[in-house]
């Protein structure tokens, strides 16, 4: 458990601190890809991929404003996944961790935020004696090695020493309880995908999303079924040219 813990905190500490800042929003923006890493890390990549993903349906409508997101994404995709996988419970019950973990995640990222202040402040001192060879250090270089206290350390404490307890705390927890917090991580999911149809809704679309109804509730397809026919009714908009009309009519309006 040591190696996975030491693992899944340098991953946290690489995902948190943006080594490389494209790379590092892109994994650090994606549940489900930084579940699935986090599942590799700690053997059980199937457990990754499913955690991830149910926590990306919640997050999939999230919208970030002026660089400010409303939960933290590092403490909610490989924190929450790895507390799950480790402690054996289930994706639901993961989701309701995740959610916790990531408004917590909001006070380490905004901390850090305050603490980089000061490696500014440092750098203006060189840039206004025109050593600017030195200004990587405190813009780039002690910001992304300080990341280690926010998200590195309580990642491996989390996973280290967190998993026994937590599992234990579940285990006593009454039925109720777990019942609830399973009615949560069931209703989660379609907070999420409502947050993002209110952000992409257009009324000539209902047609596919009742296709989708039916095609679950009904028909009773997998998500790879679903998914297939998402893509193909998504070429056939395309190759009828479905798509320049509706845009035609938007111009229109």
């Amino acid at each position: 458990m040591l190696i996975k813990a030491l693992l899944v905190g340098l991953w946290a500490w690489f995902n948190g601190g943006q080594w490389v800042e494209y790379l590092g929003w892109f994994v650090n923006g994606a549940p489900i890809l930084s579940g699935t890493i986090t599942g590799l890390l700690l053997g059980d990549i199937k457990s990754g991929i499913i955690v991830g993903a149910t926590i990306q349906l919640l997050y999939m409508g999230q919208v970030t404003v002026g660089g400010i997101s409303s939960y933290d994404k590092c403490y909610a995709g490989i924190i929450g996944t790895a507390v799950t996988i480790v402690s054996h419970q289930s994706p639901k019950v993961g989701l309701t961790i995740a959610v916790s973990l990531g408004t917590l995640g909001l006070i380490a990222s905004n901390a850090k935020m305050t603490f980089d202040a000061i490696f500014v402040h440092m750098a203006d001192k060189y840039a206004e004696k025109g050593e600017t060879k030195l200004i990587w250090i405190y813009n780039w270089l002690l910001p992304v090695l300080t990341s280690i206290i926010w998200y590195g350390i309580p990642a491996f404490l989390s996973v280290y020493f967190g998993a026994t307890y937590f599992e234990g705390i579940m285990n006593s927890l009454p039925k109720f309880i777990l019942n609830a917090l399973n009615a949560v991580g069931t209703v989660l999911p379609a907070l999420g995908i409502a947050m993002l149809l209110k952000q992409v809704y257009n009324g000539k679309f209902v047609g596919f999303a009742i296709i989708g109804y039916v095609c679950v509730a009904y028909l009773k397809f997998n998500i790879i079924a679903v998914t297939l026919v998402g893509g193909a009714c998504a070429l056939l908009f395309w190759a009828l040219g479905l798509n320049k009309l509706v845009e035609g009519d938007v111009d229109d309006e």
